[in-house]
C-alpha cells in the first residue's frame, strides 16, 4: 500500500463506523495516524479489525464524544477541537439525517439539522484551518447530502439538504481561499450507501437508486481517498450517486 500519507497526522470525525470508518482505515493503510471520533467505547484493534496489539493498532486513536449528548457550547474547549487544531487531514463525516416536511420540523429538530449538519463541520473546519496554513499543506474532506450539489426543492428534507447545500459553500469557499496555503477542501455526495446503520431501510432505498441496488460504502470510502491524494482537485462537490435524480425513480 502506498504510504502517501506518513507521517500525517489526520482526525476523522464519525470515524468508528460506516463510510467514516472506512475511510479512517484508508488513511491509516496509507501511513497516517489517525484519530477517530465516536459515541461509543471500542477497542481500536476490533474498530479497524486488525489483530490486537499489532504496530497498526499504535497509530489509531480514539476519542467517545456524543455530539446529540451535549451542549454544541461545550465543543468549544473539547478534546475533538484541540485535534482538529493540531492535524494534517480533517475528516467530517458525521451528519444526522432528518427526514420531514417543512411543517413537522420542530424546534429541535431545526436545532440538530442547523448544529450538527452545518454549525459542526464549519467549527471543525475553522479549528484547522490555522495549523494547516503554517505547515503550508492540509486535506479536508467533507460530506454533503443526496443531490445537494445545486439548490432545487424537498418535499420532506428541504431543513437537512438546505444544511447540506451549506456545506457545499463551507467547501468551495475554504478551496478558494486557503489554496494558495497548499489546502484542499472537497466534499462527497453519496446517494443511498449500505452501512451498518441502514439494514432497516436498505429495500426501500435500494429501489430508489440506479441498478436497484445500494452504493457501497467502501465505495464512497475510495472516491474519498481520491479527493484526499490528488493536490489539484480543490473545491470539489462530488457525487457518487449513480447519477440518482429524485424525478428520475
Amino acid at each position: 500500500m502506498n504510504k502517501i500519507f506518513e507521517g500525517k497526522k489526520a482526525l476523522v470525525i464519525g470515524g468508528t463506523g460506516g463510510i467514516g470508518l472506512e475511510i479512517a482505515k484508508r488513511l491509516l493503510f496509507r501511513g497516517a495516524e489517525v484519530c477517530v471520533h465516536g459515541a461509543h467505547k471500542k477497542n481500536p484493534a476490533q474498530i479497524f479489525g486488525l489483530p490486537a496489539e499489532s504496530e497498526l493498532e499504535k497509530k489509531i486513536e480514539l476519542i467517545e464524544y456524543d455530539f446529540k449528548n451535549h451542549h454544541f457550547e461545550d465543543l468549544e474547549n473539547s478534546v475533538l477541537i484541540k485535534k482538529a487544531e493540531s492535524c494534517d487531514i480533517l475528516c467530517v463525516c458525521y451528519g444526522p439525517f432528518v427526514q420531514k416536511s417543512l411543517d413537522e420540523m420542530t424546534f429541535a429538530d431545526w436545532q440538530t439539522v442547523s448544529l450538527l449538519d452545518y454549525a459542526l463541520p464549519g467549527v471543525f473546519v475553522s479549528a484547522a484551518l490555522k495549523n494547516m496554513r503554517q505547515k503550508n499543506w492540509g486535506r479536508i474532506l467533507l460530506f454533503g447530502g443526496t443531490g445537494t450539489d445545486h439548490r432545487t426543492e424537498y418535499r420532506t428534507n428541504a431543513a437537512y439538504a438546505g444544511a447540506k447545500c451549506g456545506v457545499g459553500i463551507l467547501v468551495q469557499s475554504t478551496a478558494a481561499f486557503y489554496a494558495d496555503s497548499g489546502i484542499t477542501c472537497n466534499a462527497l455526495l453519496p446517494g443511498f450507501t449500505k452501512t451498518e446503520y441502514t439494514a432497516a431501510t436498505d429495500a426501500l432505498l435500494a429501489k430508489k437508486m440506479p441498478l436497484g441496488t445500494l452504493v457501497s460504502s467502501a465505495s464512497v470510502a475510495e472516491s474519498g481517498m481520491f479527493l484526499l491524494e490528488n493536490p489539484d482537485l480543490n473545491g470539489v462537490l462530488l457525487r457518487v450517486d449513480r447519477g440518482w435524480s429524485p424525478n428520475a425513480r
